[in-house]
């Protein structure tokens, strides 16, 4: 009797998991590079296009790989394929910082500052002294909350066999009053 029941218990628990796995949890996720996800099973990964299968219906469904950004299978590997095609930025990253010369652009925002960036002296050539100092004019006006500085200063340094350098002057700005103990 105790036999009998513990084989009835085995498989009412085996198929109890069997239906557990096909209920989701074997499904694989498909992030596209426009952050779409598509839930399905992958069945074949070619070498211009991907077959799969969606959770809900059981048609074979094909994608090309340049629209996958990556596919995160159910047994937790993750398989890249390409960037996305934007990016969320955090309006205190310094990436989201805009940079003028143009006075109208930042009409009717709040002067937090002046700010000043010099390249690094590890810069080969003059464009990447350049993107070098904008990138920490950028983080100067991030640290001080601006989303946007306009240029007032830009020189260019260095000649024939000399190590390029690039140095921006610039006022912060932003959308906010200044907070107390900043310049206005």
């Amino acid at each position: 009797m105790k036999r009998i029941l513990l084989i009835i218990l085995t498989i009412a628990f085996g198929t109890a998991i069997g239906l557990a796995q096909t209920n989701g949890s074997s499904l694989d996720t498909i992030i596209l590079v426009s952050s779409k996800r598509i839930i399905g099973k992958v069945q074949n990964v070619g070498s211009s296009k991907i077959s799969y299968v969606k959770g809900d219906t059981q048609k074979v469904e094909e994608i090309t790989r340049k629209q996958i950004h990556k596919i995160l299978y159910s047994n937790g590997r993750i398989e890249a394929f390409n960037s996305m095609a934007y990016q969320e930025l955090d309006a205190t990253s310094f990436q989201s910082v805009i940079i003028t010369e143009n006075p109208a652009d930042v009409d009717g925002l709040y002067a937090y500052g002046q700010i000043k960036a010099k390249s690094g002296k590890t810069s080969k050539t003059a464009k990447a002294a350049e993107k070098n100092a904008r990138i920490r004019l950028q983080r100067r006006a991030a640290a001080k909350g601006a989303m946007y500085v306009l240029i007032t200063k830009s020189e260019v340094r260095g000649g024939y066999k000399e190590i390029p350098t690039h140095y921006y002057e610039g006022i912060a700005y932003g959308i906010d009053p200044p907070k107390e103990g900043q310049k206005k």
